[in-house]
């Protein structure tokens, strides 16, 4: 799923929030700011990773001999597919 740059921004914040009432869990050392902006890159850069293996599911299904229409069941069958060996080989986890 995408976020928008606001969304994940308020995401980061709200985790960090979580994170230093839980004085059992973890203990915050160093600026929160810093952990909220390593948080948003985290957020970035695995919706880059999926938007790449999408990229490369749907580049699979065009080189088929037989066009499908983009959207149709068997797009998406398909897709999901391709979208979750391709995840697979990489070692990602679709969520």
């Amino acid at each position: 799923m995408r976020f928008s740059e606001e969304r994940i921004a308020r995401l980061a914040e709200g985790i960090v929030e979580a994170l230093s009432k839980r004085k059992d869990l973890i203990t915050l050392t160093g600026s929160r700011e810093r952990l909220e902006l390593d948080i948003e890159d985290f957020f970035i850069e695995d919706g880059n990773i999926e938007r790449q293996i999408s990229e490369e599911a749907a580049a699979k299904i065009k080189t088929y001999s037989r066009p499908i229409q983009e959207g149709s069941s068997e797009w998406d069958m398909l897709f999901a597919k391709h979208k979750e060996e391709i995840a697979a080989r990489r070692g990602y986890v679709l969520g």
